[in-house]
This record gives structure tokens, sequence and C-alpha cells, in this order.
């Protein structure tokens, strides 16, 4: 079966609409965003990559496993996307003293809801992990990234995320079922300023001066990088639609 894929970047799915007719005029107009596109209301799932990882005191290399995402979706068109995302077996070295490295290990699954303007947000519930052989934990809380996304999401478009659509050419019976082409989504991320806490005990001590206001270790310029390859609606089509291109009008010549 042939395979093609329609890349949506995002900085290029993002419309502003202004008033050209003169300067002094001119109305600044919110950006209009594209769509997350379900044909039908139903289960999604998916699969991918992790790349580096920074959160709390570790930098993770990569993840052994692939990633798997599940969510779920109703019919019509919005402007968000959830996935449950399981990181598993995500490496790390460890310095253990007198040029001595090891790896540690850690697994964790992670709520991600994309948003159409390249946002998103890690939630709804703080998630902690732990590396192997380690007494300290890391909690990734609830947050938006970037976090100026949570007043200004609807003012602006961000480069955290990028969607793309993939379409499989189908015959026969399938053809009949989901239509001449079959849509999954891929999503990107490359995200910065990722905020991660680790609470401090007697056997995990932190010796840096960033406490929040629990008394615990605060990192704030995490990174995550990963993808997810098509993510498949089970019983119908999902894909991300830009927003119509207009033709911008023009005053008197």
């Amino acid at each position: 079966m042939r395979r093609t894929t329609i890349l949506l970047a995002l900085a290029a799915s993002v419309l502003t609409w202004g008033a050209l007719a003169s300067p002094a005029l001119a109305v600044k107009e919110k950006p209009v965003f594209g769509k997350f596109r379900a044909s039908v209301a139903g289960t999604t799932r998916g699969i991918g990559e992790s790349g580096e990882m920074t959160l709390g005191p570790y930098k993770f290399e990569e993840c052994e496993k692939e990633l798997h995402s599940t969510g779920t979706v109703v019919l019509g068109e919005s402007e968000t996307f959830f996935q449950e995302v399981k990181f598993h077996k995500c490496v790390a070295t460890r310095n253990g003293g007198g040029g001595i490295k090891e790896s540690v290990f850690a697994s964790f699954t992670l709520g991600m809801e994309f948003h159409s303007n390249g946002s998103l947000k890690l939630g709804p519930t703080n998630v902690t992990f732990g590396a192997s052989n380690s007494t300290c934990e890391v909690t990734i809380p609830a947050q938006w990234v970037p976090s100026i996304a949570e007043t200004k999401g609807e003012d602006k478009s961000f480069e955290d995320d990028k969607y793309t659509t993939e379409l499989e050419k189908l015959e026969g019976s399938q053809e009949k079922k989901f239509g001449e082409f079959r849509e999954r989504l891929n999503i990107d991320w490359e995200l910065k300023g990722v905020t991660t806490t680790v609470p401090l005990t007697p056997t995990c001590k932190y010796e840096g001066s960033h406490l929040n206001t629990a008394g615990e270790a605060e990192f704030s310029n995490g990174k995550m990088e990963g993808e997810l390859e098509e993510v498949t609606l089970q019983a119908g089509n999902l894909s991300f639609v830009p927003p119509p291109v207009a033709v911008a009008g023009s005053g008197s010549e």
C-alpha cells in the first residue's frame, strides 16, 4: 500500500487576520489555529520514540523501549488532543565517583494534552518516578509548556509541538469503511522549561539553593523531545486540519 505524509508544520498552519486598509485603522485580530479532527468517537493508540530528556537531576539519552500512547476522542473538531504516554526504560548516566559511570533507568506514564497552537499541557495530575537504585524521586507537576501558554494561548502560536497527517491509500472493503485514504496523526515535540521537583529526605540530599515553598529542590530547565507516529483512531480517521488560507484584501490603490 502507498502511504503519503502531508506535512502541516504548525508555523504554517497559523493564520492571523488583520485589516490592511490603513496602518492607522488596522486592528490586530486573534490568530486562527488549526483543528484536530476525528471522523468518529472512539479510542486512539500510537507508538513513538523519546529523544533526549532532562528531568530533575537526570539527563536521559533515550528510552530503550518504544513509547505507547492511548486516549479517547469525540466526533468532530477540537483544538486539543489528549494522550496518556508511557515512557519505559529511559536510560541516564550517573557519575559514581572515581571516574566510574553507571546507567540508571526510569519508567513513567505522563498525560500530554496537545493544543493546536503548539503548546502542551502536562497532567492533569502530578507524575512521580524514581530511577533504579536511587532513593530520590522526581515529580513532574501538572503544568503548561511553555508556561506563558496558560494566559496567552489564545493570542499567539508556539513551536513546541508540530502535527502532521499521514495518509494511506485504501482499496476494497477498507475504502468502503474509511474512505479513499486512512488518516493518522503524527506528533513531534521539543519542550523547554519543564519544571520538576525532588522531595528531600535523609537519604536524598540537595546542596543547591533552588528550593520551592514546600522545601523541595526545584529544577526549571527541563527538556523533553519525542514523537508519536501514526496515532490511529481505531474505528475512523484522525487528522490535523490547518485553518483555511485567506486571500488578503487591500484598500484603494
